[in-house]
C-alpha cells in the first residue's frame, strides 16, 4: 500500500487547500489557493461560489503536477469545508446570487423570530442548535429581504456540496455538513426536520437529499472535472464533515473523551460523545464526524492566534525588534515570554471574551476582563494571562460538554498555530489535569478529510485502523500536579464567577455605547 495516495481537500473561509498525503499520513504535495471576501455591508460577508471551485481546480492542478507525484496512484479525494457557507442556485446548479458566509450575522432577526415562534428549547432539542446564524435562519432572510432570489432557487448547496457536484455531476450533501444548516433532526442525522423548517415558513425543498453518511462515495471525477483539475478520471469523492470535525479527527481525535482543542483563530473545543448528546440546556451545538460519531463543540471566538495578534499588533512593538534583533519568529519570542511569569500569573487573569461570549452565556454583548493587574506586571503577565484565560475557558466548556454526553475527558488532542509552543500546551494540560498530545501534521483538516477518503475506498477497513497509521504524535505533556493544583483553586474560586459578577455591567456598556452611536449617526 506504500505507494498509494490519498488526498484531502479543505475549501475554507480564505483559501482552498488541496493535499495529497501517502499511506501513512504525510503530505507529499499541497496546492493553496485563495480568493476574496466581499463585505458590502456590516455584518455581511459573501463570496463567489465559482471562486471555490477555481481555487480547488488550480490547487489540485498544482499537486498532480508536482515533482514525483503520480496521479495513477491516487486512490480518492475527500472534501471538507467551512461548514454552513452556502450559496442558493436554479435548476442547473447555477448561482443566483454570491454565497453567504457563516461568518454572516445578517439575520439575527430571522433568529429572533423563530425563538418567539417555535422556542430556542425546543429548536435545540430537534436540531442540536439554537436559533442563531446558521443556514436556515439565512434562508429565511432570503425570503424576507430577496423574495425574487428567494422564488428562483432549486436549492442551497453548501460548499462542499458545489465541489462534489462539479466533480461527479451528483448533486448530494452530508450528514457531517448539514448539522450546522440548524435544519437537521440531529436523532436521524440523514434526514431534515421537516417539522422545523416548515414551522419557519422556508420551503423543505431547498434542502438537497439525499443526506450521506460521512466516508461514502458521492461520485467520481468526471472526464469533464478532470481535464481541469488534473485529477484522474474516475478517482472516486468521498464525503467528509465540517471542517471543524475534520480537523478533530487529523488530530487523532476518535473515541469518547477524547477532546480536540484547536488553538486557531478562535478556541475551538470538540469532545466526542458516546452517543446522543443530552440537549436539556443549550451549552453547546452538537456535530458529527466523519466516523458518524456525535461530538458536541463550543469555541471562543477570539481564539489563541486572534489574541496574539491583537497583543502583538497594538503592544508588540519591542518582540517585533527583538525577533528581528535575533533573528527569530516573533510569535516564538511572543508565546515564550510567558515562562517569565509564574504559574497562576501572581492572580492576574483575563476572561477572553474580546468577541463575546458563547455557552453558557451566548452574550454577544460580552467583552474582555483583565483583572488582578499591579504595577509591577508587564508584557509576559498580560501573554501568560492570555494563554492562561483560554485555557480556562475552554476548561469550562469542556466541562458543560462532559455534563452533556456524561462523558469524562480523558485527554487532550491540541492543534492549530499555538499548538506549536510548549508553554501554551503545558498550560493547557496543567489546567485541565489532563494529559495532551500534539499531533505531527499541522495540516489536520485536509488529514481528516483523507482519512475519511482512506476509509470510504477501502484502504483502511475502519477509522481506528486509519489514524493508527496515518496520525504521528509529534510531542505529549504531562500535568505537573503542584501546578494543576494552582489552577484548580484560581479556576473554581475566581474564574467560574468573574464574569457573573460583571455580566450586568457589560449590558450596560453596550447600551450607553448604542445610545452614542444613535447620537452621533
Amino acid at each position: 500500500m506504500s505507494d498509494k495516495l490519498i488526498l484531502g481537500a479543505d475549501s475554507s473561509t480564505s483559501a482552498t487547500k488541496v493535499i495529497a498525503f501517502n499511506d501513512r499520513g504525510i503530505p507529499v504535495a499541497i496546492g493553496t489557493n485563495g480568493y476574496p471576501l466581499y463585505t458590502d455591508k456590516p455584518g455581511w460577508c459573501e463570496q463567489d461560489a465559482e471562486d471555490w471551485w477555481q481555487a480547488f481546480c488550480r490547487g489540485s492542478q498544482e499537486v498532480a503536477a508536482t515533482p514525483g507525484i503520480d496521479t495513477a496512484k491516487m486512490t480518492g479525494i475527500g472534501l471538507t469545508h467551512q461548514r454552513f457557507t452556502f450559496v442558493p442556485v436554479d435548476s442547473d446548479i447555477r448561482p443566483l446570487r454570491r454565497a453567504i458566509l457563516w461568518n454572516d450575522i445578517r439575520c439575527s432577526k430571522e433568529a429572533q423570530y423563530a425563538t418567539q415562534t417555535l422556542g430556542k428549547d425546543e429548536i435545540f432539542q430537534k436540531t442540536g442548535y439554537p436559533p442563531g446564524q446558521w443556514t436556515l435562519y439565512k434562508a429565511l432572510w432570503l425570503k424576507n429581504h430577496e423574495p425574487e432570489i428567494y422564488e428562483k432557487t432549486y436549492k442551497l448547496v453548501l460548499v462542499q456540496d458545489y465541489l462534489i457536484y462539479k466533480l461527479t455531476g451528483n448533486l448530494i450533501t452530508l450528514s457531517g455538513a448539514a448539522t450546522m444548516t440548524g435544519a437537521l433532526d440531529i436523532e436521524n442525522p440523514q434526514q431534515w426536520h421537516d417539522q422545523v423548517i416548515e414551522a419557519l415558513g422556508v420551503r423543505r425543498d431547498l434542502f438537497i437529499d439525499p443526506i450521506l453518511p460521512g466516508g461514502t462515495v458521492a461520485g467520481h471525477v468526471t472526464k469533464e472535472a478532470a481535464a481541469v483539475t488534473g485529477l484522474p478520471e474516475g478517482l472516486p469523492v468521498v464525503t467528509g464533515a465540517g471542517d471543524q470535525p475534520c480537523g478533530t479527527l487529523g488530530a487523532g481525535v476518535l473515541q469518547p473523551g477524547e477532546i480536540g482543542i484547536n488553538g486557531g483563530t478562535s478556541c475551538t473545543n470538540e469532545l466526542v460523545a458516546s452517543g446522543v448528546p443530552q440537549r436539556n440546556d443549550v451549552d453547546y451545538f452538537i456535530e458529527l464526524m466523519p466516523s458518524g460519531k456525535y461530538v458536541v463543540e463550543n469555541y471562543i471566538p477570539s481564539g489563541g492566534s486572534a489574541l496574539m495578534n491583537w497583543y502583538k499588533n497594538n503592544f508588540g512593538a519591542y518582540e517585533e525588534a527583538a525577533a528581528k534583533k535575533q533573528g527569530i519568529n516573533v510569535y516564538e519570542l511572543l508565546y515564550n515570554q510567558a515562562g517569565e511569569s509564574p504559574v497562576g500569573n501572581r492572580g492576574m487573569m483575563v476572561v477572553p471574551y474580546f468577541q463575546g461570549a458563547n455557552g453558557p452565556y451566548w452574550d454577544l454583548d460580552a467583552r474582555g476582563i483583565i483583572t488582578g493587574l499591579h504595577t509591577e506586571f508587564g508584557r509576559p503577565h498580560l501573554v501568560r494571562g492570555l494563554m492562561e484565560g483560554l485555557a480556562y475557558e475552554s476548561r469550562r466548556e469542556a466541562e458543560l460538554m462532559e455534563k452533556g454526553t456524561a462523558t469524562k475527558v480523558r485527554e487532550i488532542k491540541m492543534y492549530g498555530g499555538s499548538a506549536k509552543n510548549d508553554y501554551w500546551n503545558q498550560i493547557f494540560s496543567d489546567v485541565f489535569n489532563k494529559p495532551l498530545h500534539v499531533p505531527e501534521t499541522a495540516e489536520t483538516t485536509s488529514l481528516g478529510a483523507a482519512i475519511a477518503a482512506a476509509v470510504g475506498c477501502g484502504m483502511y477497513s475502519d477509522y481506528k485502523k486509519a489514524v493508527d497509521t496515518m496520525i504521528n504524535i509529534k510531542k505529549s505533556y504531562t500535568p505537573v500536579q503542584a501546578n494543576a493544583d494552582i489552577y484548580q483553586r484560581f479556576y473554581s474560586d475566581v474564574y467560574l464567577t468573574l464574569y457573573d459578577c460583571l455580566q450586568n455591567a457589560m449590558g450596560d456598556i453596550a447600551r450607553i455605547n448604542d445610545d452614542i452611536d444613535s447620537a452621533t449617526a
